[in-house]
């Protein structure tokens, strides 16, 4: 694919899907997640380039991301290490 690696990453922007397959057609998904709105409400906007998927590939980023939210609101502590 074409897409600006470095710039899409300092954005913020995910990439998932197949890459590129066979016939030279690129299946990708482009990814990225507002912060939150009203408490733990956010939107989510892709751009889907030849794939179909819904990020699965994404979903730890996604996961982290509302993590760091909550902790950032107070909403969740962080335990230290044993």
């Amino acid at each position: 694919h074409d897409e600006p690696i470095e710039r899409m990453k300092k954005h913020g922007i995910l990439i998932d899907g197949e890459g590129v397959v066979d016939g030279g057609t690129t299946k990708i998904l482009l990814q990225i997640f507002s912060k939150t709105v009203i408490g733990p409400i956010f939107f989510e906007f892709i751009q889907r380039k030849g794939d179909e998927g819904f990020g699965e590939g994404n979903f730890r980023a996604l996961f982290e991301s509302i993590e760091q939210d909550q902790i950032k609101r107070g909403v969740l502590k962080v335990q230290a290490a044993e």
